[in-house]
């Protein structure tokens, strides 16, 4: 589906501008993957007042994998967060709803997800601000810090880059605006410092308002005080930089690997000292990467695995000659070095890594290939630190990239939306080996 007609969009912007008028309880009817409509739905109003839905409990696979279905979100979405929260619930936030080929309009609307009833229920108190790639991160005091991401704009500039950040406070169930950052950020990353603060890096300041768009990265970055509720501006990264990852390290820094800006994607890397507010180039990856993952394994390297090796999102969203990669590697903190590892059994781009309670790391979906339209991959496997290794696993229920992928307390991974041919899925699933 391509370009939908200007006031189609309006419709649907004036729709989900209607959260927040008041007290009045607005039914949300869940969508299918396939577009349609359950016969499930979950009532909210936009103070506070939730409840859930109909039976939306996970039911037996049916593909015989290690992935389960687990309830339907009341709002397809991909480019959300999902964070767990202190009490074992997950905070959806945000993301996009229209399809992939319209740069998705962003949402407003967050949900709670409930493992014990495997139930999502929207909440709202008031409604968030609508953004799609922003950051969410769990602070040590429960509260969860949102910060950035596209806008919706209108026509003609349709994304634009925000400097909005709130947070979301799960004992009342109300978002609340808090200090803005210095500039708008979309593609970005955010880091909890072992002394609480966040680290935000780079990102683009501003989002193409057409497919032919060059998005700008910068290396401006900024760190969130919550003692203070301010953004306060921090050193800059030896290179600009968007859809590239951050990792805290057990020394404390933060190794920012890879991205891309307008030079191309790129192999960089680079340590940030929280108390030397430095940074400073570390070794490079063996190849260029660029909407890849980062995960720390228990014996403190870090696996880079996937991603593009050429820029991958000209206007923030998926270029469609975007090639992903199946290589992967790994970076040691006490040499500074990367060396191999794997293979993957497939190329994948906006994917997901989660690390598994057993030490391993399940990486999940991602972008395929164009072929008129964007096709997800299904397929999942997992790394083997012990092997330096991957090996199958799956499929998932749905092909998915831009999803969230998120370690509950119990070691289960919660899979939620993303893109699939094209648009935005309202389902989640489990995976538990």
């Amino acid at each position: 589906m391509k370009r939908l007609c200007y006031m189609t969009v309006l419709c649907l912007a004036g729709a989900l501008a209607g959260c927040g008028a008041g007290n009045i309880a607005t039914t949300a009817p869940a969508r299918s993957p396939s577009g349609g409509t359950p016969s499930t739905s979950t009532t909210f109003d936009c103070n506070g007042q939730w409840m859930w839905g109909g039976n939306n409990q996970g039911i037996a696979s049916t593909n015989g994998s290690e992935f389960h279905p687990a309830g339907t979100l009341a709002y397809p979405r991909a480019g959300h967060t999902a964070t767990l929260l202190k009490d074992g619930s997950v905070l959806v936030v945000g993301g996009g709803q229209l399809d992939v080929d319209d740069l998705l309009v962003s949402i407003s609307s967050a949900e709670i997800f409930d493992p014990v009833r495997s139930q999502f229920a929207a909440v709202e108190k008031p409604c968030s601000a609508a953004a799609e790639f922003q950051t969410a991160t769990l602070l040590n005091n429960g509260k969860v810090l949102v910060a950035g991401g596209n806008e919706f704009g209108g026509y003609p500039t349709w994304l634009q880059a925000t400097a909005a950040a709130e947070l979301y406070d799960p004992v009342v169930h109300a978002f609340a605006f808090t200090g803005s950052m210095t500039i708008g950020r979309t593609h970005h990353t955010a880091t909890l410092l072992r002394d609480g603060r966040v680290l935000i890096v780079g990102g683009a300041t501003t989002v193409g308002s057409g497919a032919n768009t060059t998005t700008p990265a910068t290396s401006n970055t900024e760190i969130y005080d919550p003692s203070l509720g301010a953004f306060i501006p921090a050193a800059s990264m030896t290179a600009g930089r968007i859809a590239h990852t951050a990792t805290l390290l057990p020394s404390g820094e933060v190794l920012i690997a890879g991205g891309e800006n307008a030079q191309g994607a790129l192999s960089t890397a680079e340590i940030y000292d929280p108390e030397m507010n430095t940074f400073v180039s570390t070794g490079t990856m063996m190849a260029p990467r660029t909407g890849h993952t980062a995960t720390l394994l228990n014996n403190g390297m870090v696996l880079i695995a996937g991603g593009a090796t050429s820029n991958a999102f000209p206007s923030g969203g998926i270029a469609i000659n975007a090639v992903p990669q199946l290589t992967a590697e790994l970076y040691d903190p006490g040499t500074g070095r990367f060396s191999p590892a794997g293979p993957m059994s497939a190329g994948r781009l906006a994917h997901s890594a989660t690390l598994l309670p057993d030490g391993r790391v399940l990486i999940a979906g991602g972008f395929k290939s164009y072929v008129g339209r964007y096709e997800s991959l299904t397929t999942a496997e997992i790394f083997d630190p012990g092997t330096n290794s991957f090996s199958t696993t799956g499929p998932m229920n749905a092909g998915r990239f831009w999803h969230s992928a998120t370690s509950l307390s119990d070691g289960t991974v919660l899979i939620i939306g993303g893109i699939n041919e094209d648009l935005p899925q309202a389902s989640a699933e489990t995976f538990k080996n």
